[in-house]
């Protein structure tokens, strides 16, 4: 097992150093990767990132075969009443493996998605490692690969070139986090350091402050960005777009913005959360992002109410 903090990525090793030609510009990117791979041994505050290649380069390139996963789309699932939707795809962690050797699955890592539209989701190495993750490229029984977001208000959203979806059908906990985690038009995926988002803690922070830090980046910053971190969705500060805000009605928009804004993109916080459950994610939310504030009191001096 190779014993360095970032694995040099098992992919194409043969030929790259002995004078053959790289053939193609996924055979570059694997190739610049593992420089920065190499990179990684030696700096920190680095991460490795690739662009992703068609669904048939991947599957030649490393011999992967393509599998049919049943799963209850969470897009168009209620608590009540899931519904089960067949994707094509290739497992996810093989393709890790591939692209970053076996030390990816460190729990000093993260996984983060980018997509087409700006979207950004950042998984844990951990949920990887304990359920089942596929890069879905199609639907198995030949449908459109398409969706509708109806918490977005968005309709017949094209899912190409990639969609991760989940073994979901035994996994409660799963089905409990909704879509949360189901990114959607993947283009690129990068290899990150959890510790690397030390930055976005607020002075001195409090247990409450830094779960609603955790909280604000698997539900917030998928499309919101703090000191240019996270989505590209919506480009403001979501500290600074906080000072717009009581708290009382940050909560209000956070738990139900069409109650607020008629017509809004921005969906509810997870609906699948007990309803406690959820109050207390909002809660801690709102309490980081005003930690955020204090410890930066001229965050909010572009503010408007």
């Amino acid at each position: 097992m190779n014993t360095n903090k970032f694995a040099i990525p098992n992919a194409n090793l043969s030929g790259l150093f002995t004078g053959q030609v790289i053939r193609n510009r996924f055979e570059l990117c694997i190739f610049q990767v593992m420089i920065s791979v190499l990179l990684l041994t030696a700096f920190t505050g680095m991460a490795c990132a690739l662009e992703l290649p068609t669904a048939e380069t991947l599957e030649h390139q490393y011999g992967l075969h393509r599998q049919a996963i049943s799963i209850a789309e969470p897009h168009l699932s209620t608590k009540d009443r899931p519904v089960f939707v067949r994707y094509t795809g290739l497992p996810m962690n093989d393709l890790l493996t591939q692209w970053f050797g076996d030390s990816w699955s460190s729990p000093d890592n993260e996984i983060v998605f980018f997509a087409r539209d700006g979207y950004h989701s950042a998984i844990s190495t951990s949920k990887l490692k304990t359920y089942s993750a596929y890069l879905t490229f199609g639907r198995d029984d030949g449908a459109a690969f398409v969706i509708d977001n109806s918490e977005e208000n968005q309709k017949h959203i094209f899912l190409d070139p990639y969609y991760l979806v989940w073994d979901n059908r035994s996994a409660p906990d799963l089905l409990r986090q909704g879509s949360y985690g189901w990114p959607y038009q993947i283009t690129r995926i990068e290899l990150h350091r959890i510790t690397d988002d030390k930055f976005l803690l607020p002075p001195n922070a409090t247990k409450d402050e830094a779960q609603g830090f955790g909280e604000a980046k698997e539900y917030c910053l998928t499309c919101h960005r703090i000191k240019d971190f996270g989505g590209e969705k919506y480009p403001e500060d979501l500290v600074q777009a906080s000072c717009r805000w009581t708290d009382i009605e940050l909560k209000a928009w956070i738990d139900n913005p069409y109650q607020v804004r008629t017509g809004t993109a921005m969906p509810p916080l997870n609906k699948m959360l007990a309803a406690n459950e959820r109050r207390g994610v909002i809660e801690r939310i709102v309490r980081y992002l005003n930690a955020m504030k204090k410890g930066n009191p001229n965050i909010c001096a572009n503010g408007s109410k």
